[in-house]
């Protein structure tokens, strides 16, 4: 089983076994064979030998019998009840096998599929939630299908192993409980997918209640849940959300249960009625004592089955099918095409980047958040890009890392549209630091070294990097030096404060051999003083690259070579600093709304 493999198909119940097969055709036949084993034995085997057995001794207590006799029977009931206890410590070695054999192979394709996906269904909050069933935990999900019907299995074949046993005595009883096991069959399919789209609904309550929780215990939120005290307002939320989702799972256990407990009942008195019957031959000699035993123990056994298990299985193979419902929307997802592949390591050289008349909207929005917007960048320069919130600053940066594609107008990269390049040509034109950049567990060096996975860098070049983002200073203070794993994971790790963690991600950016760095408001956690000093430094490291500088504070904006003031997705204003403070404009007016922050 591979990721093509998986595409763009149309996925059943049944799938949620022919999957694994395909994974471990051997160990999946295997367990067949065990949950076979594992019907006849407690019902026909056990049943025939406890006959045996219970036989004997009444004969030997009538002296029909020596009493050296009852051991064959003893031994024989001892070696059918321990082999059904090995049978089942075997099956479920079995299954754990098959679970480690889909977490291997089967799991990491998913997570290739999810990578793979066009970046509008992340965005999309009802493609995000689908994305979230199936690829959160796709082995758990598989694996309950295969249980099931292996369930399923044992069960119907339990029944038949015991009806053969019955049917030669009271024919009619092995008719109703076969008739009888129908609509028990199709209640627990219909509760099945009720129970389901139950919990999927649920499912939106238990992601709030547990943000909420991590709010209420997270570090990072420990200062302002001290100083806005509101603890006690989000412990309401959290209770809340909690107790619609406990409501709704406990309608859904409920239904479960009087599913179950009305099957149960009704399968008992038909139980109970077949032990009654069975009096009559007994007392007429037609059946002897031990057979009379062990058939009313195996029906009372298959009371248990058909109440408990069968409606379990059943119920799961009718969650399992939803689940593939789910499954076949998520592998059809639309998908950019080589997303995985690595960053070109020969760097194409960096000439020109050109918006022609672009326009663009998102896939759930209404307003086109790019309106016919035109500019040219060309490389060597430094570019600062200015406006209010929802100017369409942020979008410029996903159309030119390919996030999105189905815009109007052209997009030029030397000359050549954008949409034209390889994925790996444009991960390599690129190194962009967001507002909102990723806090990696890992080493200090590791950290750095992500900016260029494509080369092995040694640490007196990760030293230097860390040296111009300005944590040399850190790298001092800590016991392993740069090999010292930060966050919260790792054992003996190190936290570091908020703005150690921008310069680290500034450090990345460095590092990158990408001909056009970006910067989407790394640093706005830092003061307006602090985050100048750090561009100066920034551009200096850059002579020769081209930087994109992203930000609310035009202080910051004056170091660049030209800069765009972008105002309902179009260009209204370019221009070095001093041009566009003497036209006294849009810029103009920020700038001096922002001055006081500086001097």
């Amino acid at each position: 089983m591979n990721y093509m493999e998986l595409l763009n198909k149309q996925y059943k119940a049944i799938d949620t076994v022919k999957l694994p097969f395909s994974i471990s055709p051997r160990l999946i036949c295997m367990q067949i064979f065990l949950t076979i084993v594992q019907a006849i034995i407690p019902t026909a085997l056990i049943a025939l030998a406890t006959a045996r057995f219970v036989d004997t001794a009444i004969k030997i207590l009538n002296n029909n019998r020596q009493l050296e006799d009852i051991y064959i029977p003893l031994v024989l009931l001892l070696v059918v009840a321990g082999f059904n206890s090995l049978i089942n410590t075997i099956s479920k070695l079995v299954i754990s096998r098959i679970d480690f054999d889909l977490e291997r192979k089967l799991k990491p394709e998913f997570i290739r599929i999810r990578a793979n996906l066009n970046y509008e269904h992340i965005e999309n909050s009802k493609s995000w939630e689908i994305i979230s069933r199936v690829a959160d935990n796709p082995v758990a999900a598989l694996q309950n299908g295969v249980i099931a019907y292996l369930t399923l299995l044992r069960n119907i074949t339990s029944i038949i192993s015991i009806l053969g046993l019955i049917v030669v005595h009271v024919w009619w009883a092995a008719i109703m409980i076969l008739v009888f096991s129908i609509p028990l069959f199709w209640i627990s399919l219909r509760s099945g997918k009720k129970n389901y789209m139950a919990l999927v609904d649920t499912q939106k309550y238990v992601r709030r209640h547990e943000y909420y929780g991590d709010v209420l215990i997270n570090r990072d939120a420990v200062e302002e849940r001290t100083l806005f005290r509101y603890g006690e307002s989000l412990q309401k939320r959290f209770a809340d959300q909690y107790e619609i989702a406990r409501k709704k799972k406990f309608m859904v256990a409920i239904r479960q249960w009087v599913v179950i407990k009305g099957a149960s009942m009704a399968i008992s008195l038909i139980a109970l009625l077949i032990a009654l019957t069975l009096i009559n031959p007994v007392i007429a000699g037609q059946l002897s004592s031990g057979m009379f035993m062990g058939i009313v123990a195996a029906v009372f056994g298959l009371v248990n089955r058909l109440g408990w298990s069968l409606q379990s299985a059943t119920e799961k193979i009718s969650q399992a099918n939803e689940y593939m419902k789910d499954l076949t929307v998520f592998v059809g997802l639309s998908r950019t095409e080589n997303a995985l592949d690595l960053p070109d390591s020969t760097l194409a050289k960096f000439n020109s980047l050109e918006f022609r008349n672009v326009r663009f909207k998102y896939p759930t929005g209404e307003r086109h958040i790019l309106n016919g917007l035109s500019f040219k960048i060309e490389a060597g320069k430094h570019y600062a890009f200015v406006g209010e919130n929802g100017a369409g600053k942020t979008t410029i940066t996903k159309l030119l890392t390919g996030l999105y594609t189905d815009y109007d107008g052209e997009i030029l990269i030397n000359g050549k549209e954008l949409r034209s390049l390889r994925a790996s040509t444009i991960k390599a034109l690129f190194s962009i630091l967001y507002q909102d950049f990723v806090r990696y567990q890992i080493s200090l060096a590791d950290n750095i070294a992500i900016g260029d996975i494509t080369r092995d860098s040694s640490l007196t070049h990760l030293s230097e990097i860390a040296k111009h983002a300005g944590i040399d200073e850190l790298i001092k203070q800590l016991k392993e030096g740069i090999n010292t794993h930060i966050g919260r994971i790792a054992e003996n790790s190190v936290d570091v404060s908020g703005g150690q963690w921008q310069r680290i991600a500034i450090a990345r950016s460095i590092a990158s051999p990408a001909p056009i760095k970006i910067l989407d408001e790394p640093t706005a956690a830092l003061d307006p003083i602090s985050e100048s000093l750090i561009y100066q430094e920034f551009n200096k490291l850059m002579q020769g690259k081209t930087t994109i500088l992203i930000s609310h504070r035009l202080g910051s904006a004056k170091l660049a070579d030209e800069i765009f003031v972008f105002k309902d997705g179009a260009l209204v204003e370019q221009g070095s600093h001093e041009e566009l403070v003497l036209r006294e404009g849009l810029y103009a007016d920020m700038f001096e709304m922002q001055r006081s922050w500086y001097e």
